[in-house]
């Protein structure tokens, strides 16, 4: 039989210790204070030290803790909402867990995101239990979904022994495992401060994210020369601005038809990309000609092209500042 059941906590991007987000008691409690955005489950994906995860479910009304007879052996799927968008995500799972029913301590020896043992003042505690994790990584987390059961609960066992079944069970169980087989091949196993992106930017090269230079580099050529295929397949010419500061890449032209084209591109199948304050100000922010043509498997023989205006850009993705420049500004005093 199987044994499985969803748990929802609050938003975090990598559950190390970071700052979590969302419509929960302790989280709303604590809004403006010192403590805000110290989540329970700040650290549901972060292993201790002897490689076991310890996550954190806000209580559900009077039913506690989740618990079963049989509390071992449990395929716990972990659900969050997006704070700055609808529905909710599939942010990670864990295989072979063990429900405790009640909220325990840290154990002795649980690191924090620095290395140290918990600091003092964070506050945490955890109910389930798992050598084996599965971690979606934010950028990954594009597939949201709703649904009543899902959206008033904290958790909710799907089949298992005394799981009494139904068709909403059976519906939701359906859903959430087509959603962790889309996801499979994009989760980290067992993730931890080897496998995981460090959530500071490197000073020395900002974009080490999207990659080695070499690698941006070829992704770069090959998501151009997806583009101007399939522009050129369309009976568009094709002029390369690149060299021009006008915060786009390419000119294509049909009759009165007229493109300006900024190029993005990713080897991921998930669209990400950054955009330079020239290509924002110039190009997105002031010319409607302006099209962002983000190609994603772009090393691939089947990349795939979707083309944004400003305003659909603005719906599909979060844009948000990545990194600041400071320049010195001599005043009076500083002479």
């Amino acid at each position: 039989m199987k044994k499985i059941l969803w748990v929802k906590f609050g938003w975090s991007e990598l559950y190390r210790g970071g700052p979590v987000d969302g419509n929960f008691g302790w989280l709303n409690d604590n809004k403006g204070k010192k403590n805000e955005g110290r989540g329970h489950e700040a650290f549901n994906f972060n292993p201790g030290p002897n490689g076991t995860y310890h996550c954190y479910v806000p209580p559900q009304k009077k039913e506690y803790a989740p618990s079963n007879a049989d509390p071992h052996g449990w395929t716990v799927v972990c659900l969050a909402k997006n704070p700055k968008h609808t529905g909710v995500h599939v942010v990670g799972w864990y295989e072979d867990a063990t429900l405790h029913g009640d909220w325990l301590d840290p154990p002795e020896g649980t690191m924090s995101k620095r290395g140290d043992t918990v600091h003092p003042g964070y506050d945490w505690s955890y109910c389930i239990s798992s050598k084996t994790a599965y971690f979606v990584p934010p950028e990954h987390r594009t597939m949201p979904f709703s649904d009543n059961s899902i959206r008033q609960g904290k958790y909710s066992f799907l089949e298992g022994p005394d799981v009494k079944s139904s068709d909403n069970k059976k519906r939701v169980l359906k859903l959430l495992e087509g959603r962790l087989k889309a996801l499979e091949p994009f989760a980290v196993k067992n993730p931890s401060e080897g496998n995981l992106p460090d959530p500071e930017i490197d000073a020395a090269d900002p974009l080490k994210g999207f990659g080695t230079p070499e690698h941006r580099k070829n992704v770069e050529k090959a998501a151009e020369r997806a583009v101007i295929a399939h522009y050129e397949a369309r009976g568009f010419t094709t002029d390369r601005v690149t060299h021009l500061p006008c915060g786009y890449d390419f000119v294509f032209t049909k009759g009165k038809a007229v493109r300006h084209i900024e190029v993005k591109g990713t080897s991921s199948a998930t669209p990400q990309f950054f955009l330079t304050r020239n290509e924002h100000g110039k190009g997105m922010q002031s010319n409607p000609a302006w099209r962002l043509a983000m190609v994603t498997s772009a090393l691939s023989d089947t990349p795939k092209i979707n083309e944004y205006d400003a305003r659909d850009l603005a719906r599909a993705f979060d844009l948000e500042p990545y990194v600041y420049i400071g320049k010195f500004v001599p005043t009076p005093e500083s002479n």
